[in-house]
C-alpha cells in the first residue's frame, strides 16, 4: 500500500473543486461552449484517485458527466484510469508527468486510430486538450478545459457510512 500512496500524492494537486470553460469542436458542428467542473478526492486510505467530470449548457442542463478512478499498481508500476462516461467505460493507462503535474491517457477511436488526452496543471490552472490522432496524421484539436481551483472538497468522503 504505501508504493500505491506514494503514487497517488503525485495526482495530489488535482484535489479539490474545480470551474471553468470547455470547448468542443466537432468536424461538421459549431463549437460547444459549458461550464466543466471536476472534484477530485482519494479513497482507500489514498490509494486511489476519484474524480467526476460534469459540463453544464447555458440553459443549466448537463451534456457531460464522467466518473473516473485512478490506480497505481506497485508490481507493473504503472497508473490506470477506469473511466465512465455516457454508457461507456474502459480502463486506460495513464501516463503521470515526470513533474507530477500533468498526465496523459488515451481511448481507441476506431482502426488505427485513437483520442489522445494531455494536461498540465501550471500552479494555478488546469488545462487539459483533446486530440484525434489517426496513424500517419496529425493530431486534430477538438477538445480544451481551461479549469481554476475554486475550493477544498470532502468529497468522497462526506457522509460515508459510519459505525452507528
Amino acid at each position: 500500500m504505501a508504493a500505491q500512496v506514494e503514487a497517488a500524492h503525485r495526482l495530489d494537486w488535482m484535489h479539490g473543486k474545480w470551474r471553468g470553460e470547455a470547448r468542443m469542436k466537432m468536424p461538421g458542428a459549431p463549437e460547444h461552449v459549458v461550464v466543466h467542473t471536476e472534484r477530485v478526492g482519494t479513497l482507500l486510505d489514498g490509494t486511489i484517485t476519484v474524480i467526476e467530470g460534469k459540463s453544464f449548457n447555458p440553459d443549466g442542463s448537463v451534456p457531460f458527466n464522467a466518473f473516473a478512478v485512478v490506480s497505481y499498481d506497485p508490481q507493473t508500476k504503472a497508473y490506470v484510469m477506469n473511466s465512465h462516461t455516457g454508457g461507456r467505460s474502459g480502463n486506460f493507462p495513464l501516463a503521470v508527468s515526470e513533474t507530477g503535474k500533468g498526465y496523459s491517457w488515451e481511448v481507441p477511436a476506431g482502426p488505427k486510430a485513437r483520442v489522445r488526452y494531455t494536461a498540465v496543471f501550471d500552479g494555478t490552472t488546469w488545462t487539459e486538450t483533446g486530440d484525434f490522432v489517426a496513424e500517419g496524421q496529425p493530431g486534430r484539436p477538438f477538445f480544451k478545459m481551461v479549469l481554476k481551483r475554486v475550493g477544498d472538497s470532502d468529497w468522497p468522503m462526506a457522509g460515508s457510512m459510519t459505525r452507528d
